[in-house]
């Protein structure tokens, strides 16, 4: 498994900060990819298209983004 960000397969366009659209197909994924920002598989993310007011589209989530490390440092604190 790897995160969206990385997979070889699918290019991924990172935007700085957390926007409610996907940016430039990186909802594409492939069965390997994992939400960065749920830490589970693309197929469990309920946001991964966003869609929600005030919910990111996770499918722009990556590392190099302080925001998503907050929003996935949150998630991994609900799950406890």
């Amino acid at each position: 498994p790897h995160q969206r960000a990385l997979c070889p397969l699918h290019p991924f366009h990172a935007a700085e900060r957390p926007v409610a659209a996907p940016v430039d197909g990186n909802v594409a994924a492939c069965p390997n990819c994992y939400c960065f920002a749920c830490d589970a598989p693309v197929s469990a993310c309920r946001h991964w298209r966003g869609g929600e007011p005030r919910v990111p589209a996770h499918c722009n989530a990556h590392a190099g983004s302080a925001e998503w490390r907050t929003q996935r440092s949150n998630a991994k604190r609900q799950r406890t």
